[in-house]
């Protein structure tokens, strides 16, 4: 994983432009391919095994698999369809107010000032609010408005691959008695077919990229950090109120649908902080 950021950092940055057309159209069809073929495998090969089609586990199944599937499509579209650069903030807030000047910084690509925690992104060729990383997998910048969607979008992501693996494996051992797994025997005359074996190391490996992703977010959230600022604890309310920060007001009733309103209680400019020699907190610009 480490080898594949390092890659594609090191091609961004080589050549931008070549990077975001061949990156992003092949990374979202990837999720769309990949999301597709999960539900289509769980749903008309690999459940059937486990639940009969006409009863009403399988159609609770199809319930949670369509939800699951809606939520990825959903925050991926949210998330790339939502502005988080500077240039989205209304005209009299792109600008710092004459007290707030110190503690705004200039971007020399911009060349101009822009708000704490902001950084420029060479793909999206502005400076993003809050800026947390470029993700190719749904073409944009994840920063201050659209992180929310981010984290249910890999969540889900993870929540789906993860369904799948747990009934690939049941459906895996139901060709095992138990005699077979506690003595680590493989049965001559009852082996599973090789498409169930493939698909679920195949599963495998694709559980593993959003869980580790959802893991790096919620390391993020414990600090209210960025990647930018991973071990930084300055911005850190504590947890419940970092996710508040990012998910908004109405905070895990966005789980339900990337639809749901919830306004972030603040434009992405100004931030608190809380001052290592001091309990109190501080804000990045005064209040209005």
């Amino acid at each position: 994983m480490c080898f594949i950021w390092a890659c594609t950092k090191y091609f961004a940055r080589r050549n931008p432009k070549i990077f975001v057309r061949i990156s992003h159209p092949t990374a979202v069809l990837f999720v769309i391919v990949t999301t597709v073929f999960f539900v289509v495998l769980q749903m008309f090969y690999v459940v059937p095994q486990l639940f009969d089609v006409h009863g009403l586990m399988y159609k609770l199944v199809w319930l949670v698999e369509i939800f699951i599937a809606y939520n990825i499509f959903g925050n991926m579209l949210a998330c790339h369809i939502t502005s988080t650069s500077v240039e989205s903030l209304p005209k009299d807030r792109q600008f710092p107010k004459p007290e707030e000047e110190h503690l705004w910084h200039y971007c020399d690509v911009c060349e101009k000032l822009m708000p704490p925690r902001s950084w420029h992104c060479i793909l999206c060729k502005c400076c993003i609010l809050k800026r947390d990383h470029h993700c190719i997998f749904t073409a944009s910048c994840i920063g201050h408005n659209n992180q929310r969607y981010f984290f249910w979008f890999t969540l889900f992501m993870a929540l789906g691959t993860g369904v799948a693996l747990a009934t690939h494996m049941i459906a895996t051992l139901k060709f095992f008695s138990y005699s077979d797994l506690i003595f680590l025997k493989f049965p001559k005359d009852n082996l599973p077919p090789f498409w169930l074996v493939f698909t679920l190391i195949l599963n495998t490996y694709v559980f593993a990229a959003p869980v580790s992703s959802v893991l790096m977010q919620l390391s993020v959230f414990q600090h209210n950090g960025t990647l930018h600022d991973f071990y930084s604890d300055t911005c850190d309310l504590g947890l419940w109120e970092n996710f508040k920060l990012t998910l908004g007001e109405k905070g895990l009733w966005t789980f339900l649908s990337p639809t749901v309103k919830s306004p972030l209680s603040h434009d992405g400019t100004q931030w608190k902080i809380k001052r290592h020699h001091s309990p109190k907190l501080h804000f990045l610009r005064v209040s209005d």
